[in-house]
């Protein structure tokens, strides 16, 4: 896993949800949002640290992204639901 490209994405995305700016309350914010220790959150914030495959696939889902693309390993942001494949068939 690239944890450049998880940070880069991961900080994208926060943005996104207007998270409090200061460090402090910030990575409280992430802790409780995403259900990881302060450490970890930290760790992400800072590029640091990258989750682990369960929390990630959970971090993604809030998100509304897909995991793979916030790991690196894919180019595309959005999953395919079930629905909308079942309606592409």
């Amino acid at each position: 896993m690239n944890s450049k490209v998880f940070y880069e994405r991961f900080s994208r995305e926060i943005a996104i949800l207007g998270l409090p700016d200061e460090l402090t309350e910030k990575t409280k914010a992430v802790s409780k949002l995403f259900g990881v220790t302060r450490y970890m959150a930290n760790g992400m914030l800072f590029g640091q640290l990258v989750p682990p495959a369960e929390k990630l696939d959970k971090i993604a889902e809030i998100l509304d992204v897909c995991s793979d693309w916030l790991r690196g390993a894919t180019d595309r942001k959005k999953t395919y639901s079930s629905r909308e494949t079942a309606d592409t068939n």
